[in-house]
């Protein structure tokens, strides 16, 4: 579910933007985004905690390697 835009940072590059706000597998967590600057998945809303985005970047990482 869409639900409007947020400031977004990269965890890679450090780059701050502003992008979709979609919903992380019905959770309450928005789905990172690909940096504008690096294209870094690796990335999280500016006010959120990120040892639950490394978590979440784990899995995308483990699901894209198993493609």
């Amino acid at each position: 579910m869409v639900r409007g835009k947020c400031f977004f940072i990269c965890d890679k590059c450090k780059k701050i933007f502003r992008d979709l706000d979609i919903e992380w597998m019905a959770t309450t967590y928005s789905t990172p985004v690909e940096c504008p600057q690096c294209g870094s998945y690796h990335t999280r809303p500016i006010l959120s905690l990120k040892p639950v985005y490394k978590r979440i970047w784990k899995s995308m990482d483990e699901q894209s390697s198993n493609k």
